[in-house]
């Protein structure tokens, strides 16, 4: 996966993510055109404590997501 491509699908992400954003994504090859990016980052609840954030998604080669999930 090229550069280019990981950053169009950073965009993506952290327009959907706020916490995430800036957060560089560990991609891991998963089939021979799937990749899996996590961005882990952190976010405040309503009531002011800190929370972790991870966000998973996998990706085809071309840089469309096929899949988004996200844990708190």
């Amino acid at each position: 996966m090229d550069a280019k491509t990981i950053s169009a699908v950073c965009k993506q992400v952290y327009a959907k993510f706020p916490e995430v954003n800036g957060a560089k994504p560990k991609v891991k090859a998963q089939t021979e055109d799937t990749f899996l990016m996590i961005f882990e980052g952190t976010g405040t609840t309503a009531s002011g404590a800190s929370i972790r954030r991870t966000v998973r998604a996998i990706v085809n080669a071309s840089g469309k997501i096929i899949k988004l999930t996200t844990s708190r």
